[in-house]
């Protein structure tokens, strides 16, 4: 007798598993295409096609349910690289957004730009205009060594010739170093004034800070 009720509740646990199997998916199939192209459908999707672009219909024909089929290598080599791209622009993005917050903050006026500017090339100029005065000088004595060098040369002419020709070159190339500063200068404290208009006219936003 208790072999009988062991069985028969067996049988109504495996009966009631089946009934709300097949509850669950009444009236749903999924249809995918084969290799051809061909549409199928079926209550389960065979393992050869399980990779491609699957649709769940319900009991309508509605589609209820859309599972895109697998990227190839290619594509997820593709996105791989545009991610990496959009990555890189979103940088350069915060970047200059925080560029142009010190901009403003630094900067109230036009004005406060162009004096800074101005300042800072002033500063370099009248380094230029020191080794200027030392090169003047160095040429009259170079000239009037050479002069004498010619009439009565000794034995250290030669070795304090070559010595001021070598302090006088130093100082141009001093002096070019100093202009290629001042135009950098320019350019930057140029860019930094278009900026600073874009900025205050409202031609560039700045995006608020998230919370």
């Amino acid at each position: 007798m208790m072999k009988n009720n062991t069985t028969t509740k067996f049988f109504l646990i495996l009966i009631s598993s089946l009934i709300t199997t097949q509850t669950a998916f009444a009236g749903k199939i999924k249809c995918w295409r084969n290799d051809e192209g061909v549409k199928e459908c079926g209550a389960y999707v065979p393992a050869e096609h399980s990779q491609k672009r699957i649709e769940t219909r319900g009991e309508s024909g509605r589609i209820i349910d859309i599972k895109e089929r697998a990227k190839t290598k290619e594509e997820l080599k593709e996105a791989k690289r545009l991610a990496k791209i959009k990555k890189v622009e979103e940088e350069k993005i915060a970047e200059q957004q925080k560029k142009d917050a010190i901009l403003l903050k630094t900067f109230s006026r036009e004005l406060d730009i162009t004096s800074l500017r101005d300042s800072k090339i002033k500063v370099l100029e009248g380094i230029i205009s020191v080794t200027n005065s030392n090169n003047l000088a160095l040429n009259k004595k170079l000239s009037k060594l050479k002069k004498r060098s010619e009439k009565k040369p000794t034995k250290h002419d030669a070795e304090d010739i070559k010595k001021i020709e070598g302090r006088v070159a130093k100082n141009n190339k001093s002096i070019a170093e100093k202009r290629a500063i001042q135009n950098t200068i320019r350019k930057k404290f140029e860019n930094d004034l278009q900026r600073f208009r874009a900025l205050k006219s409202g031609i560039i936003l700045i995006p608020a800070k998230t919370p």
